[in-house]
């Protein structure tokens, strides 16, 4: 199995933590009534929703059927195992992070909490919900050993993510793999079928086309009010499948660039800080009684970046600390981890 890191893989997830950023940013900011809540807010956060988390999925399905296999009882117990530490343990740090903010600052926060064991077991809070949903999406999937092996798991996660647009689940767990298993499968699908031999005559045109062609149907959505679920798989996909070819194709005969490197090296930190740090600076100008909206702005944005990039490089000085960030690192496996 190739190890070497992929460009296109990084750049991807970048594109996606900034996106999850900056909505879960605007989100906080228009609830606090510093922004208004215009069309142009309500179409972007409506819009991101389609692929920035399924980009996510769809590049740890790649990275999970290239460096792994699993395919048996003991591969499976072991990968079972080494996902719970590697990403239970950030999942239960900073979503304990988040309820105890909400709860000791429950008077100036945008949206309430429930009690712990809701919060880290039943109803996962955003954007931890992510790597409690990939938990469980790991438990039930094999790494395909052949082409049909891929076209069946597709067709499987088809099939869910039918079921989930059709039934929809009150078990959070259950609702979760029934929404995201394909996004992850098609990532595996890519590892399988060698996607990047297929892009050899397909130029930036294809993908830019079709990133047009989603603004477009996008807007349209939006303004129609049909925003259902297969309206939105189908936006998804699209969006999903113009970003990585786009990426892919920029990057296929070039070095990382230094903005995109720097970002892709600081992913996990930015997407597991970015509120702990945006919600204290928010709540400091209230107290300081600054309500015009360019500083919470400009400031709210550049701290959702520079301090989970700043905390992650003291993390780094003890391995106490960044084993919280990337436990993955602390543990012996001879699964890595994606």
């Amino acid at each position: 199995m190739n190890k070497q890191r992929e460009i296109w893989v990084d750049n991807v997830k970048v594109v996606a933590c900034v996106l999850v950023v900056l909505g879960h940013f605007f989100q906080s900011i228009t609830q606090a009534d510093v922004l208004p809540t215009n069309d142009l807010y309500r179409w972007f956060n409506q819009t991101i929703y389609y692929f920035h988390v399924p980009l996510f999925f769809i590049c740890s399905g790649y990275l999970y059927q290239k460096l792994s296999v699993v395919d048996d009882v003991h591969s499976w117990g072991r990968n079972v195992l080494k996902k719970l530490v590697v990403l239970g343990i950030p999942y239960f740090t900073f979503s304990f992070a988040t309820w105890l903010l909400k709860t000791l600052f429950s008077s100036t926060v945008n949206s309430q909490i429930g009690s712990l064991c809701d919060t880290l077991f039943i109803h996962p809070v955003s954007p931890y919900w992510y790597l409690y949903a990939l938990f469980f999406v790991f438990l039930i999937t094999p790494t395909f050993r052949t082409k049909t092996m891929a076209r069946i798991g597709l067709i499987i996660g088809l099939a869910f993510k039918a079921l989930g647009i059709l039934e929809g689940h009150k078990i959070q767990s259950v609702s979760y793999i029934l929404s995201n298993e394909i996004w992850f499968v098609i990532g595996m699908c890519l590892s399988v079928f060698e996607f990047r031999s297929c892009l050899d005559k397909i130029g930036l045109l294809v993908p830019t086309i079709g990133g047009v062609l989603f603004l477009v149907l996008s807007i349209d959505v939006y303004m129609e009010g049909t925003d259902r679920g297969s309206v939105s798989f189908l936006l998804g996909l699209l969006a999903c499948s113009s970003i990585i070819v786009a990426i892919t194709k920029i990057y296929e005969k070039k070095s990382q660039s230094i903005l995109f490197g720097i970002l892709a090296k600081y992913t996990m930190p930015i997407f597991l800080m970015h509120t702990l740090f945006a919600a204290p600076l928010r709540i400091i100008l209230f107290k300081l009684e600054i309500r015009n909206a360019a500083p919470h702005v400009i400031f709210g944005i550049a701290i959702s970046f520079i301090g989970p990039m700043i905390a992650a490089v003291i993390m780094n000085k003890s391995k106490w600390l960044e084993f919280f960030l990337y436990p993955g690192k602390y543990i012996k496996s001879n699964i890595r981890s994606q």
